[in-house]
């Protein structure tokens, strides 16, 4: 089996602990993942040396995703610090964490590095639908 692609997930609070903990609770334990939570009183240069502690510790052979939950906020500010430091390194960084994203991400994880990244940018674009638009609709199952 090939290696999986190593995934950061960061988030005020623990929003991102509790993005794995969802995933997990539906498709199983994920390897090879680490998250950050920014609390407060913590500032930008502990939380970027935090997030690079987790990056050179997961296997980042294939690559790496790091997903944050807000745009402009201290964990998308420390991601794009990665970013500017390992610059040849194959590292891509997104804004709007979100549980579709995470689900088509776990399923894709062994896929090459360039197809991560489409797989990531089209399944946020599919992941916004309003509800009143499918209301004759109603799915059966679920967790």
């Amino acid at each position: 089996m090939k290696e999986e692609i190593a995934l950061i997930l960061a988030s005020h609070g623990d929003f991102a602990k509790e993005a794995l903990s969802s995933l997990e609770m539906i498709i199983g334990k994920q390897d090879n993942v680490a998250t950050l939570s920014l609390h407060p009183g913590e500032d930008l240069p502990d939380f970027t040396k935090r997030m690079d502690d987790a990056y050179t510790k997961l296997d980042h052979v294939q690559g790496a995703i790091i997903m944050c939950d807000i745009y402009g906020g201290t964990p998308s500010n420390a991601a794009m610090g990665m970013l500017i430091k390992y610059k040849d390194a194959k590292i891509a960084a997104y804004s709007g964490l979100n549980l579709p994203v995470l689900l088509e991400l776990s399923a894709s994880r062994s896929s090459a590095y360039t197809e991560i990244k489409k797989i990531i940018e089209e399944t946020a674009k599919l992941s916004w639908i309003e509800l009143k638009h499918h209301n004759n609709k109603v799915m059966e199952g679920g967790l």
